[in-house]
């Protein structure tokens, strides 16, 4: 049989099951690159995508995967347990990411599949933001997924022993990717969307203070009522929103921005430190 190349394996909640989706490339097409979905349920992630292999006219040939997406309720559990499947028997390409879908509920995946691919790897390349399978499995108590959005993206907080986070727009889900170093840049809106900005971001930190470096940063006022010091108004907005991040992190006992391993690299392991707090640099 001829080989079926897998271009990304998508899955959703269907029930108290899942389905899972083959994005595979058409080698038939004439003109231009076309994908074509091939879908199957079943009681578990697993049992979903042998079937979907199953239904395949050849043999599934994941060497050029390169997307890999989880449902969009999912938790840490589900997302380990995706991740495991993938790695055990997909077998990906060092290129794979992982985001999760937008909203919950039961997909038309051969309707819906190709564009919704061509639309995640669209989103993927234009906000630099990228979690691969080791960002997946990097701490045992927390991961941080991007997820489709209907502007830009926002990022899934997932901690093991508490109810996943979903953080949106430009001071939740990209500050959080940048602090989780899944992202580089910051582009979007903030005041309300009464002001915009674009920036390449990095984060360093010294002791308990985190440094937010914003370079070729291009502030611009959408509206007449956006305020007049724009940086100000964007720093104030990051460091709330950082405040807040951290804080709902700690209580589900997790860390997705190493901010414990910076510390115990200045003072030690195992000594209790204050708080860390934000300081947005503009360069």
């Amino acid at each position: 049989s001829e080989p079926e190349i897998v271009r990304g394996v998508l899955f959703a909640q269907q029930g108290d099951g899942f389905s899972a989706c083959l994005v595979v490339a058409d080698q038939e097409a004439e003109d231009t690159p076309r994908n074509r979905a091939v879908a199957a349920v079943g009681d578990t992630p697993a049992q979903a995508l042998q079937r979907a292999e199953d239904a395949l006219p050849g043999q599934a040939y994941y060497g050029l995967l390169d997307l890999a997406v989880l449902p969009a309720q999912t938790d840490w559990q589900t997302a380990q347990q995706i991740g495991t499947l993938l790695y055990d028997v997909a077998q990906p390409a060092p290129e794979l990411s992982f985001f999760a879908l937008a909203e919950p509920g039961a997909m038309d995946w051969k309707e819906q599949a190709p564009a919704l691919y061509d639309a995640i790897k669209a989103a993927e390349t234009a906000y630099e933001v990228h979690c691969g399978l080791q960002q997946l499995f990097a701490q045992s108590e927390v991961c941080a997924v991007p997820a489709l959005a209907q502007s830009g993206y926002d990022l899934l907080l997932l901690p093991r022993d508490g109810a996943p986070l979903r953080c949106s727009g430009l001071t939740g889900a990209q500050l959080a990717a940048v602090l989780c170093g899944q992202a580089q840049r910051l582009q979007g809106t903030f005041a309300d969307g009464q002001a915009a900005c674009e920036a390449d971001a990095h984060v360093t930190v010294e002791g308990e203070t985190v440094q937010l470096h914003l370079r070729a940063c291009t502030l611009q006022a959408l509206t007449e009522q956006a305020p007049d010091d724009l940086e100000r108004a964007l720093q104030q907005e990051l460091q709330t929103a950082f405040s807040a991040l951290y804080g709902q992190m700690r209580r589900a006992g997790a860390d997705p921005f190493h901010l414990d391993f910076w510390q115990a690299c200045t003072y030690g392991p195992g000594r209790t430190t204050q708080d860390p707090q934000l300081t947005v640099l503009f360069e």
